[in-house]
């Protein structure tokens, strides 16, 4: 179904409708529907398995769950719901084509975009230290994936799973039926604004006053990148990269890169509410360990991210844990994280 969506339609150029696309993936964090659909999903039949775990993988990984090689396997979904799907952080291997945004924190780039008769159609390259092993559709050590996203609802008409042997597995959506679509443009804004700063480049200053945070090493330093900050905090001055490494990276620095590349975070929010036309709160899905995010750590965390229009930086964020035992509620939580970016501007010379 090809409807328009508050996006407006495709753009026909590579640059912008990479960002679209990207947005529109990010959107459906802030929707729902249920949905009643076909799936098949083809598994190609190799001599050996493809071990496309990546640097922190082990064993054979890349394949949708039980994978049958050479076989087609039919799904008949009967009021599927993609708000469930994320509640749970479902692993069917059908999940992603009603949940796409689980996609976008695994993604390294998108080398082509596309926009075609109702579909936009994407290639992705899987990231080879945000990407998780463990993933059925875009591990970090595939050659790509390659989708199909209907405008109208975000969803995935189509993926391809590729490795350097060519197509090892495809899922496609023959049939589909929507009912009773909900969405906030205001929260889906917010985290399409996010999602895009994983294809913009930029480079800024910022002054940050770490509110809350129980970790105290900042020690972290990033070579220069097409998204690079000088970041002062606690009286220290830091080079800060959106692409920085997640396990050489301490928990108080990420969360630096993190506002820098709120894009990271995305895929592991669900529930998103707007609180205003550039804020949102969200709770964080269950077992989103791998890849980890530094501010969306935990699913008893609610988060709140505050975004800057023209940049897409997090000039605000937090998390908060429910109140327990002794502690006092105050209606909002006890407060785990903080950081305000109190001033951001142009990179300063030399």
């Amino acid at each position: 179904m090809a409807t328009t969506h508050w996006l407006g339609d495709p753009p026909a150029e590579h640059d912008p409708l990479t960002a679209w696309a990207l947005s529109r993936l990010a959107a459906t964090v802030a929707e729902d529907a249920r949905v009643d659909a076909v799936v098949e999903i083809a598994c190609e039949e190799r001599e050996f398995e493809p071990e496309l775990g990546g640097r922190f993988g082990a064993g054979t990984t890349g394949g949708p769950a039980s994978r049958r090689p050479g076989e087609t396997r039919t799904f008949r979904l009967d009021g599927v719901s993609p708000a469930l799907l994320r509640e749970e952080d479902s692993d069917e291997p059908w999940a992603v084509l009603f949940d796409p945004a689980r996609l976008i924190r695994g993604i390294g780039a998108v080398t082509r975009a596309e926009r075609g008769e109702g579909y936009v159609e994407l290639s992705l390259v899987p990231h080879p230290l945000f990407a998780d092993p463990a993933d059925a559709w875009l591990p970090p050590g595939a050659r790509g994936l390659v989708v199909r996203l209907d405008p109208g609802t975000g969803f995935l008409s189509s993926a391809t799973l590729h490795d350097d042997r060519g197509s090892l597995a495809t899922a496609r959506v023959p049939e589909l039926n929507v009912h009773d679509a909900r969405s906030s443009a205001e929260a889906g804004w917010v985290v399409a604004r996010m999602a895009r700063t994983l294809v913009e480049p930029v480079r800024l200053t910022a002054d940050i006053a770490v509110e809350v945070d129980p970790h105290e090493d900042l020690a972290f330093t990033g070579g220069p990148s097409a998204r690079s900050w000088t970041v002062s905090a606690g009286g220290r001055e830091l080079t800060v990269t959106g692409d920085y490494a997640p396990d050489a990276t301490s928990p108080s620095a990420a969360r630096l890169a993190e506002l820098l590349a709120p894009a990271r975070i995305v895929s592991h929010l669900a529930h998103v509410t707007a609180v205003s036309a550039t804020s949102v709160r969200a709770g964080v899905r269950p077992l989103r360990t791998f890849p980890f995010s530094a501010w969306a750590s935990d699913d008893s965390l609610t988060c709140g991210f505050t975004v800057d229009p023209e940049t897409g930086v997090l000039v605000r964020a937090e998390a908060t844990a429910e109140v327990t035992g002794d502690e006092e509620a105050n209606g909002r939580g006890r407060v785990v994280f903080r950081h305000v970016v109190t001033a951001l501007g142009a990179q300063r010379s030399g």
